[in-house]
C-alpha cells in the first residue's frame, strides 16, 4: 500500500499477530504483507518473514508499543529495517 511506512519485520507469525492486534487496540491502521519463501528447502535467510506496515503519522506510535511492552516481543524484530 503506497505511503504507508515499515514498522517492523519478523519471522514469527504468532508475534506479527500479536503485534498486529496491539496496534488495532490503538487505533492504529495497518497492514501486513508475507513474503515468499524461495524453493522447496529454503533457508532462513531466504525467508524474508513478515513485515508490518503503518501510517508515516503512525509509526512513532507504533514503534513505541512495540518496543516498550511489557512482553518480549523485540528479541526477534528488526525495527525499521527495509530489505
Amino acid at each position: 500500500m503506497k505511503g504507508y511506512e515499515l514498522l517492523t519485520s519478523l519471522y514469527s507469525e504468532m508475534e506479527a499477530q500479536i503485534i498486529k492486534e496491539k496496534l488495532v487496540d490503538a487505533g492504529i491502521e495497518s497492514f501486513m504483507q508475507h513474503s515468499d519463501s524461495i524453493g522447496i528447502s529454503a533457508t532462513l535467510d531466504s525467508i524474508k518473514g513478515i513485515k508490518i506496515f503503518v501510517q508515516p503519522y503512525d509509526l512513532e506510535k507504533a514503534m513505541w508499543l512495540i518496543t516498550d511492552s511489557k512482553d518480549d516481543l523485540t528479541d526477534d524484530m528488526e525495527v525499521g529495517v527495509v530489505d
